[in-house]
């Protein structure tokens, strides 16, 4: 549900849908803004057999559901401290915050729970200007899409249980 209300405010024929948030530039245009303290991309990647070579970088470490888990709770957190930070609310937020939220709740509920919020430091993206924070808005947005597209696929992974083969 996340990936798919994030893919509906980014993607509407290659621009941003909503005109009034993003009115004065393209967000397409702009770059993402990744969160720069957790490892989700490399910590959640599945295990591979030693004949496949594409994710030999990651070494001979294997998958740790609880890790994956962890960065991923960390991700969400972030982004939801970021997305109800976010001044003026705007209500084309309020279905990717929901979805946020109601992941990282389900996260807390069946996972071991442990307190993401103070591990990494601070990242402040607000800067008080009405269009300095709509392009910082667009650049997180963004990052939080490509983010959800790993998490949607990380917490498949889990699921299936192919790691525990």
């Amino acid at each position: 549900m996340l990936l798919s209300n994030l893919s509906l405010i980014m993607e509407k024929q290659g621009k941003m849908q909503d005109r009034d948030l993003f009115a004065g530039f393209n967000c397409t245009d702009l770059e993402a803004q990744m969160i720069p303290h957790t490892h989700t991309a490399s910590v959640c990647q599945p295990s591979t057999s030693d004949e496949e070579s594409c994710s030999s970088h990651r070494g001979a470490q294997s998958f740790s559901e609880t890790e994956c888990l962890k960065n991923i709770r960390a991700d969400l957190c972030y982004y939801d401290v970021m997305l109800n930070s976010y001044k003026p609310s705007e209500t084309l937020l309020n279905p990717v915050k929901t979805a946020t939220k109601n992941l990282l709740n389900c996260l807390n509920e069946n996972c071991e729970a442990e307190d993401v919020s103070s591990e990494f430091p601070q990242w402040q993206i607000w800067s008080g200007s009405s269009f300095d924070d709509r392009l910082s808005l667009c650049k997180a947005l963004k990052g939080f899409h490509i983010r959800a597209i790993t998490v949607n696929r990380a917490l498949g992974y889990v699921a299936s249980g192919d790691h525990r083969k």
